[in-house]
């Protein structure tokens, strides 16, 4: 009697996970609602972070020094289907491309912008990436390893490739 609980009982579990990994998560649209102006850039807990094209402006092109400012819309419960804008906000963006350092303007002053690193570190700054993509066709972060302090190792910046071709997609 005992063995057929315990063998009913891993029965149910395994029905369990294989019912649980096999329901389709939602994902986060490309595009908010279809408008290729408005490039996904981030997304976290069910909130989206659209980058708005149409805004972005190159305000300094000296290089090695770079300053872009551009909106990003947030929209809440976009891995369900929403696509209701429950703020805009207008990011400057700042790029040292002899350091590689990119920075955000916000509280009144530049915050550094680490490569790698938690989402809490990084700050979602995704769209300053792809910010400086869209304006100049190459990745600033991307597409190579950098050393992260907290892990002792080289990581990838925690946006993928996807991040790219979405802009070039879009175009």
């Amino acid at each position: 009697m005992k063995f057929k609980k315990q063998f009913f009982l891993l029965v149910s579990c395994c029905v369990f996970l294989f019912i649980g990994s096999s329901i389709a998560r939602a994902e986060y649209p490309n595009y908010l609602q279809g408008n290729r102006n408005y490039l996904l850039c981030g997304g976290h807990m069910g909130c989206g972070w659209y980058l708005d094209r149409t805004s972005l402006v190159v305000q300094q092109a000296n290089h090695p020094n770079y300053l872009i400012t551009v909106d990003v819309v947030e929209v809440a419960n976009a891995d369900r289907g929403s696509t209701t804008i429950t703020s805009r906000n207008n990011c400057r963006y700042s790029y040292d491309e002899k350091q590689k350092k990119m920075y955000s303007f916000w509280d009144d002053k530049w915050h550094y912008v680490e490569p790698v690193g938690s989402m809490a570190q990084t700050g979602h700054e995704f769209s300053g990436e792809m910010a400086f993509y869209i304006a100049f066709h190459k990745k600033f972060y991307g597409g190579r390893k950098w050393w992260d302090p907290y892990t002792n190792k080289y990581e990838s910046p925690n946006f993928s490739d996807g991040l790219y071709a979405r802009v070039d997609r879009a175009q």
